[in-house]
């Protein structure tokens, strides 16, 4: 269990994934998903941090969440 990394903003769970934006280890239960769209058509997933997911500058999808979690 020493080898673990755990997640930046809970320290309890074992990251799941970096935040896009600010590259912050996130554990399954603090990234926020989002689905990130081109003008081909092409759709990826994406996930972020509570403030990158919410910030128009970082994460295109901004304008469609809600304020709060």
């Amino acid at each position: 269990m020493e080898n673990e990394v755990l997640c930046a903003i809970c320290i309890k769970a074992k990251v799941f994934a970096k935040c896009l934006g600010c590259s912050v280890s996130l554990c399954e239960k603090c990234a926020c998903f989002e689905l990130i769209g081109s003008g081909c058509g092409c759709v990826w997933p994406a996930y972020y941090c509570f403030a990158c997911a919410h910030d128009p500058l970082i994460n295109p999808n901004a304008a469609f969440r809600e304020p709060d979690r």
